[in-house]
Formats: C-alpha cells, structure tokens, sequence
C-alpha cells in the first residue's frame, strides 16, 4: 500500500502510532543515515558524498580497519602492493597447511598475481565458477573439498571490522562460507567509516537499479555459544579467517 492510498482505518490506527510514540503526523522524517526517505537524486548525492570521503580518508580509515578486524578476530596482514599481497597469501597457505584453495573471479585477481604465487608454493588453486567446475553441483563438492577460499571484498566496515562481499557471478557465497578458512583481500579506498555509509550506498544502488542481489556481513570467524554456552569456532563457516589489506 503506497502513501496516500491507505484506507480510513488504516489512517487512523496509524495516528494512534504515531500518537502513542510522540510523533507528529505525517510522513516520517528523513533519515540521515541511510537516506531512506530522501528522493533517488538526493540518495545519490550522498552516496558520491560518501565514496569522496572513502577515498579522501583512504589511509586512516585502512588504519581502522585493521586494528577493528584484529580485534573482530581477522588475522590481519599488511601489503605494500599486489604483488607483496599474492606473496603474503602465500605465505600464510605454507603456516597453515593450506594444500588446496579455490579462489573467486573477481577483478582483483587481475591485479594480485595469486595464481602464480600459489603455484609457486605447491598449492592447488582451482577458480570457483561453475563452467570451470562442472556446474553448480561441481563447485558446491570443490567448496567443501579445499582447506580454503580465496575472494576480494566489496568494502570494509571500518567501525566493526566486517568485510562486505555481493554474491554474483564470479563471487559464490560457498567461496567464503564453506571451506574452513577464508582469505579476503582488501584495498586501500574501498572501507567505509560505518555501516550507515554502507545503507546509503546500497540505498542508492537499490534505487538505480544497480544492486548486486544479497550481501554477506562478515565480522570474523564463524561461532557460536548455542552448545553448552561455550563459545566454538567453526560451526557455521569458516574457523579462521585472514585479511590481507593491500596499500
């Protein structure tokens, strides 16, 4: 029911809301956080504000981010440049006996050379689409099989450490989800102050037409305190998680 179109009844059980709350009548007041009432060009202007300030802020908010994910319980590694990060995630494949690791297709490896770096460390890295693994089934059975997944970011939250990843083609959730460890890599530019600059941008992107289906919050490893009120990694996703933050 869009506004202007409620019913009598309707009207009135909502004044009786609005009463009970204190507000005022009327439609509701814009929200500043995530511009959820504002109309599509003034969304969009805050969502440019938003990317300008991203890029401006760029090393503080990098900074951020990784003191946040250290504490969210991400194994924070810096990189100079893409060639440091694909060396770094080598690295971090030959400590923890990572033998086998499939990676996204995502634009990211275009720049960071994983592909050869893990190569040259005697790993088996297979790319998760489902062409290259035999269909969907393929690469749901190829999730389970490797020590680990491999995938860029979409953006980072630097207020709460979580990485925030679109699910689309070249980018399975089973890459994050379901090997027992993940590798995420993060550049400099792409970290958000906070999750309200998050809302704004998928606000705008809702409203444009441009929005990537679903979105994965992911703020460390997987745990849980369900069973017997202790606290275990790994029940539900990956038992350790890596952030390789590159610039």
């Amino acid at each position: 029911m869009t506004a202007g179109t409620e019913s009598p009844e309707a009207r009135a059980f909502l004044e009786r809301v609005r009463s009970a709350l204190g507000r005022a009548s009327g439609p509701p007041p814009a929200d500043p956080a995530t511009h959820l009432f504002q109309s599509a060009d003034q969304v969009a202007d805050a969502a440019s504000a938003v990317r300008r300030d991203m890029q401006a802020r760029a090393e503080e908010l990098l900074d951020a981010v990784a003191e946040s994910a250290a504490a969210a319980g991400w194994r924070v590694a810096r990189a100079a440049s893409p060639e440091d990060a694909a060396d770094v995630i080598a690295e971090i494949c030959a400590e923890a006996g990572i033998r086998t690791a499939l990676r996204s297709d995502q634009a990211v490896f275009d720049a960071v050379p994983v592909d050869a770096a893990l190569a040259g460390a005697g790993v088996e890295l297979r790319l998760a689409t489902a062409g290259s693994l035999g269909g969907d089934v393929g690469l749901r059975d190829a999730a389970f099989d490797v020590d680990a997944g491999i995938t860029g970011v979409d953006y980072a939250i630097a207020e709460t450490g979580t990485v925030v990843l679109h699910p689309r083609r070249g980018l399975s959730r089973l890459v994050s989800l379901t090997p027992g460890r993940h590798i995420a890599i993060l550049n400099r530019g792409d970290v958000l102050p906070s999750l309200d600059e998050l809302f704004t941008l998928e606000r705008a992107a809702f409203l444009n037409g441009t929005i990537e289906g679903s979105m994965n919050l992911i703020s460390g490893p997987s745990r849980t305190g369900d069973i017997a009120a202790t606290i275990v990694e790994g029940i539900h996703g990956p038992f350790e998680v890596y952030l390789v933050i590159v610039g």
